[in-house]
């Protein structure tokens, strides 16, 4: 499932205003997800005040089913912060899947990739990385 929803976003003209931001992108349901990724256009808004264009960065998780990867990107300011990021996202995973009957998590723990990206450009060089394989 992908989610997302309106958060206040701060203009570098000072001006604040709700905008919808994705939170997550699940792109093996919402596949078209993946291509405003690769594009850049995800989680860009338009300032309603002075009109200029910005990425906001907030936590994100990009799920692909089909590719078995849980990667959760995070803002840039945040690589300080990777041993907590990391800890978080390994309880993250182990409440997603702890629920799970045994068979089906021990095969999740095989096969998916759970990774943290810092910044969106770091997921989208990982996708276009991997497609050029």
């Amino acid at each position: 499932m992908s989610t997302g929803g309106d958060m206040d976003v701060t203009c570098g003209c000072g001006h604040h205003f709700d905008a919808w931001l994705w939170q997550s992108a699940n792109v093996t349901t919402n596949p078209e997800l993946k291509t405003s990724i690769l594009n850049g256009e995800i989680n860009m808004v338009k300032c309603p005040s002075c009109g200029s264009k910005f990425h906001v960065e907030v936590p994100f998780l990009y799920h692909d089913m089909s590719g078995k990867e849980w990667i959760w990107v995070y803002p840039l300011g945040h690589e300080k912060e990777t041993a907590a990021i990391h800890a978080k996202v390994g309880e993250m995973w182990d409440r997603l899947t702890g629920s799970m009957p045994p068979d089906l998590r021990e095969s999740l723990e095989r096969e998916y990739k759970v990774l943290v990206l810092f910044g969106m450009d770091a997921l989208v060089g990982r996708l276009r990385s991997k497609s050029s394989k």
